[in-house]
């Protein structure tokens, strides 16, 4: 298998390197030598992949890097032959949030611990009503706050992946109101403990959340990746 990238793919890194723009498709087809057609057909990739989009009058936009798209891409397409790669996912997910958990407690300031207190007192709010309001925004957004501030976009992109895979597979539909109460009630374990500085506390919430997961009944993820 090559590794090497292709004279577009280059060109576009290249771009992003040096922060220029991306010339027309006309203009960039004449530096490159190829066709348009051929072009056209080559730039299919990173668009796929999310490094660009391409639109009818602005022509060729850069996006910021970022590994979310292709590893949710990648993962959608593997789960659809073999459902356990979503455990094998949730597991590096957990070992990653409980390898850098005490690197992002400390970088957490005051507007995002206020930001995490919104967000759990929204979570308990909807598993209150009758019917229950599944709090998936919540949870996704709690976790990726606690470690945006790590500004690690290899890491954030594995979490983010994560969350999309989570919700497509709609998984969470499968907790019942005890469950609801239970995962909160660890997460409000984990902001008192970041609030306080209790960082070991909120550690140990962190874990015994993750073991509720392994409790309940999995869903047949297969035929929810369409």
């Amino acid at each position: 298998m090559k590794n090497e990238l292709s004279p577009v793919l280059k060109y576009i890194a290249d771009a992003v390197r040096k922060d220029e723009p991306i010339p027309s498709i006309a203009e960039l087809s004449a530096q490159l030598n190829i066709s348009i057609s051929s072009l056209r057909e080559q730039l299919e990739v990173p668009k796929q992949l999310g490094f660009v989009e391409v639109r009818t009058r602005t022509g060729i936009q850069k996006n910021k890097f970022s590994l979310t798209r292709p590893l949710t891409l990648a993962m959608s397409y593997g789960l659809r032959g073999d459902e356990e790669l979503f455990q094998e996912y949730s597991s590096l997910r957990r070992q990653l949030e409980i390898a850098y958990w005490y690197e992002a407690c400390a970088l957490l300031e005051k507007s995002h611990i206020q930001e995490l207190e919104k967000l759990v007192e929204s979570a308990n709010w909807k598993i209150n009503q009758n019917p229950v309001v599944m709090p998936i925004h919540e949870h996704r957004n709690f976790h990726l706050a606690i470690y945006r501030p790590l500004n690690n976009r290899v890491l954030i992109s594995i979490l983010e992946t994560y969350w999309n895979l989570y919700q497509a597979s709609n998984i969470h539909y499968y907790r019942n109101h005890e469950y609801l109460e239970s995962v909160w009630s660890y997460h409000r374990q984990m902001l008192d403990a970041i609030t306080s500085k209790a960082y070991e506390k909120g550690y140990k919430a962190l874990v015994t959340h993750f073991e509720l997961m392994k409790t309940y009944k999995k869903a047949d993820l297969r035929q929810r990746f369409e």
